[in-house]
């Protein structure tokens, strides 16, 4: 017992201020909240706190935003008294509704019998469903804990451990908070103790205010509860944690049964017993409360009390088209009409009087019975325990109503009536959404008492535009009008009516659909409606695309009976060919005049080929060769080769017309395979129009000789008319340059300079080997070395420039001719020409050039009186390095001679050289390397560089 005056208590306040930390940490400790690095507080600062009053605990934890559990400040439950019960995990909840697709899937699964019986079902439906009320203990039961800051009753019983706040008032004030200690006494300041056990509240009350001014004159008091009392009840039976619990002296049964985390699913919802001195003092029936919200029964605990849950009695389930589907506890329900107003009423899809109770009878076996609940006798039926009662819905079916849907501003429903037309329910174009498929539109029906499904077509211009007339199509009930957009892919829009057609079609016929392929706006599968012709079809699909083949369509159809494919050419510019009327099954081709067919033809083939057999060959023709898209096509019946051509896409300019071989397979009178080969001329009608195609002919059409063969030559120079010029096959150069008008009078033919595209890739070919061969030998210098008074420095030098050179020289593929012999006709001279040849022809040259191993190489203005060896001394002579007795001159022609010549092997004579001519002096190469060789590679490059240098003043290089 604490009796504490307002004073002391401010002095108490203050000095727990001086320890804030510490404090802080005390209520973090006091409550669960401490963590792994608090400071664990004394017992001194905890009574401290206790000691205070409710308000200055709650202002002391806002302070430092501790937030007090429920019951310790302003409730005053003793912390030290309570034992805070464990949390309870949620539990998991069952589906209220179960769903027939899952049903379904699940009797699929789970029995091995073929045959789906309505008992199996019975079976999983009532596995799905819940028990009503379990639910509610799902979460924490800290959720229904009592509130400690309510205005406590009138009627609550005072007892041991109670707080009392007495505020006296008038002559003297104090707040002064007495507990009820356990004889029952109050010690009242200043009077002396007071026996209040057994006293409520309100006779509390007045009892204090008796004793107040009776013995305090002038003196007044208010007369409130502080903290309350915890009791010790007992929770048992079918609890989920069944025990001794401590709660708080204002719970009622379900506080404490919230406490103990509910009941089993089973223990009873509707007997809860609550036992006082082992008599039963009062019954919960939890339906009360989750169904009528009446608490009556909820009763106030006392200590000691003990609540009973015991096993759960008789079991009835209710599921389908009610409001609360799930297995419920049965009290005083006995009929099914009770049962079904305890499961919230029919829903208004509800259809009662096809409802139905699933049983198991005494011997163990399962029944059904049946039963109207619109009516009395259907509801007054008596339910056993396990029945589950099943009430169906209303069919899926529309009555008496029009819908509208696709590209319109409102789809939905319109009340349908005698004598509705199209254009009542779309009612112009400014209902449709922007850019509507003018052409096509479609009315969905459920046909006959069958109710098969029937596609009718309409075009919504003629029925917006003569509304009441002919294409204004009358409506009937259920059917549901369907617009589309232009860029609306029609084929996705339909598909639902179309797997609609393919799940109600009967064994042994085809449903009626049929499909579009190829260049058109959206392929794909399409319902047949009423009268559905080929262009039909193609509308159906928003139209072909630009560049269509208009003379070559396929429409593939399916023999019912046999299953065999037949083909049939279609030109989209026939008006008969349009008005085809399509059957189910049917498959139209459409082509694009600039794509291959393959990919839309290979699966018709591979029907055709399939469906082949002894008696019937697979129909199916090919043609190769100069036709623009070669291939398999299918045959169809008169199929003639110009058909077979225009289905190829048309011959290419390459075709040889005059001569087309077809190529057929006959089997003879002696089961021997014959192959048949016959020659036809597309230049004749006879052979293109009356020669018809058999099945796996073979047509080739030849290409003409020599197609593409375009030889293209270059004249430039000194010609009259230079340019590029095409020739024919075997022309030669001389007939090219009378071509081009011949030469020009300064035109030198002597240096007139030939080149040769395939030449050039030879003469590469050499220059790479020499070169690769050079660095082998440079390489096997530096290591085997040479023999005795060899400069190896020097070879190495020497091999060095002339790789380098060689490397970085482009071949030019020069060919030497007698232009002057070719000009005056010598047949034997003349050249045929190649693709890419060249002839440059230079003006007059007046030089002599000098290269190679002189002193100063240069080009010398050309002196007859002057032979080769007075043009090298003109240079200065010839280099240290220079190899004298191998000088030679490159023609300008392109011929190398020797500049000396020999004459019976003892005299010599040194050659004229010509204008343009160039004088080569080679390196002696002997003196400083082995490898003789080398000697032709300076050759070869001098002569290169010859033809180089008159190249570039062409501009040719």
């Amino acid at each position: 017992m604490f009796v504490a005056t307002l004073k002391n208590k401010k002095s108490i306040y203050s000095n727990i201020l001086s320890s804030l930390l510490v404090l802080s940490v005390a209520l973090l400790s006091l409550f669960g909240f401490t963590s792994a690095h608090a400071v664990t507080p004394t017992a001194a600062q905890i009574e401290q706190f206790k000691k205070l009053s409710p308000t200055e605990q709650k202002n002391l934890a806002k302070q430092f935003g501790v937030k007090l559990p429920a019951g310790m400040a302003g409730g005053g439950i003793d912390a030290a008294k309570i034992e805070t019960p464990t949390t309870i995990e949620p539990r998991e909840v069952q589906t209220a509704k179960p769903d027939e697709t899952s049903i379904t899937k699940f009797a699929e699964s789970s029995t091995k019998s073929a045959e789906f019986t309505e008992d199996t079902k019975e079976r999983i439906v009532k596995k799905q469903l819940a028990q009503y009320g379990y639910d509610l203990f799902a979460g924490s039961p800290t959720t229904f804990a009592p509130v400690s800051d309510i205005p406590v009753p009138l009627d609550y019983v005072i007892g041991p451990g109670d707080t009392v706040v007495i505020q006296l008032y008038g002559k003297e004030s104090s707040i002064n908070e007495v507990t009820i200690d356990r004889q029952g006494l109050m010690q009242f300041p200043g009077i002396g103790p007071l026996a209040i056990n057994g006293l409520n509240f309100k006779e509390l009350r007045e009892r204090i205010h008796e004793v107040v001014s009776e013995q305090m004159i002038g003196v007044k008091a208010s007369v409130s509860m502080g903290a309350l009392r915890s009791i010790r009840v007992f929770v048992l039976g079918e609890a989920y944690r069944p025990g001794s619990y401590t709660v708080s002296s204002l719970s009622t049964i379900t506080n404490a049964l919230f406490v103990s985390g509910g009941i089993t699913k089973i223990g009873s919802l509707r007997h809860i017993q609550l036992k006082r001195r082992g008599k039963i003092v009062s019954e919960l029936d939890l339906y009360d409360l989750l169904l009528r919200g009446n608490t009556q029964a909820d009763v106030r605990l006392q200590p000691g009390d003990v609540l009973f849950i015991p096993p759960i009695g008789k079991t009835a389930g209710v599921t389908g088209e009610v409001r609360r589907p799930a297995i419920y506890e049965l009290k005083d329900e006995k009929t099914a009409g009770e049962l079904m107003e305890i499961a919230g009423g029919l829903l208004p899809t509800a259809f009662p009087s096809a409802s139905r109770i699933s049983r198991i009878r005494k011997n163990g076996d399962r029944t059904f019975v049946d039963l109207d609940l619109k009516k009395k006798q259907g509801k007054s039926v008596k339910l056993l325990d396990g029945d589950v009662l099943q009430i169906y819905s209303i069919l899926d079916k529309l009555e008496g109503a029009v819908l509208l849907s696709g590209h319109v501003h409102r789809p939905g429903g319109f009340s349908w009536k005698e004598g509705m037309r199209f254009s009542d329910v779309v009612g112009g174009f400014n209902e449709l959404l922007p850019n509507p498929d003018r052409r096509f539109a479609l009315i969905h029906r459920k046909a006959g008492a069958s109710r098969l499904a029937k596609v009718i077509r309409v075009n919504l211009v003629k029925a917006l535009e003569n509304k009441g007339g002919i294409d204004d199509i009358k409506l009937q009930s259920r059917d549901e009008v369907q617009v589309f957009g232009m860029a609306e892919n029609h084929a996705v829009a339909v598909a639902g009516m179309v797997e609609q057609l393919r799940s109600e079609v009967l064994v042994g016929d085809y449903p009626n659909i049929a499909s579009l392929s190829g260049h058109v706006k959206f392929a794909g599968e399409y319902p047949i409606f009423e009268g559905m012709t080929v262009i039909g079809l193609i509308e159906s699909a928003g139209g072909y695309l630009p560049e269509v083949d208009m003379k070559y369509a396929l429409l593939a159809r399916k023999d019912i009976s046999t299953g065999v494919t037949s083909v049939q050419n279609l030109k989209l510019t026939s008006v008969k060919d349009l008005a085809v009327v399509i059957n189910p099954q049917d498959q139209l081709l459409v082509f694009n005049l600039n794509e291959s067919r393959k990919e839309l033809l290979d699966p018709v083939i591979g029907n055709l080929k399939r469906s082949s057999n002894k008696q019937l060959m697979p129909q199916y023709v090919v043609i190769q060769g100069e036709v623009r898209f070669p291939g398999e096509y299918p045959l169809y019946e008169g199929m003639t080769l110009n058909e077979l051509v225009g289905a190829a896409g048309g011959l290419l300019e390459s075709a040889y017309t005059a001569s087309v071989d077809v190529s057929r397979i006959n089997v003879g009178k002696t089961n021997q395979f014959v192959m048949e080969n016959k020659t036809l001329s597309l230049d004749s009608q006879d052979d293109q129009t009356r020669f018809l195609l058999k099945s796996r002919d073979h047509v080739v059409v030849k290409r003409i000789t020599d197609w593409g063969r375009e030889v293209k030559v270059s004249l430039a120079g000194e010609l009259k008319f230079p340019g590029v010029y095409p020739v024919s096959a075997g022309e030669t150069l001389g007939e090219v340059i009378s071509r081009a008008g011949g030469l020009a009078a300064s035109a030198d033919l002597k240096g007139a300079i030939f080149l040769r595209e395939s030449l050039k890739e030879k003469e590469q070919v050499v220059i790479d080997r020499f070169s690769r061969q050079m660095e082998k030998d440079l390489a096997r210098l530096g290591k085997e070395g040479v023999s005795a008074g060899d400069d190896i420095s020097a070879a190495k030098a020497a091999g060095a420039s002339l790789l380098s050179e060689l490397k970085g020289t482009e071949a030019t593929g020069r060919l030497v001719i007698d232009l002057e012999a070719i000009i005056a006709g010598d047949k034997y001279e003349d050249i045929v020409l190649q693709q890419g040849d060249r002839l440059l022809i230079p003006v007059v040259q007046q030089e002599v050039s000098i290269l190679g191993e002189v002193q100063f190489p240069t080009s010398h203005l050309y002196d007859r009186k002057l032979n080769g060896l007075d043009y090298v001394n003109k240079s200065g002579g010839f280099s240290r390095n220079a190899d004298g007795k191998r000088t030679y001159v490159i023609k300008r022609d392109g011929q190398v001679r020797p500049l000396k010549k020999r004459w019976l092997y003892v005299f010599s004579r040194v050659d004229k050289v010509q204008p343009g001519d160039t004088i080569v002096v080679p390196m002696d190469v002997d003196t400083v390397s082995p490898i003789i060789y080398w000697g032709r590679v300076s050759q070869i490059l001098f002569q290169l560089a010859s033809t180089g240098a008159a190249l570039k003043t062409f501009g040719a290089l």
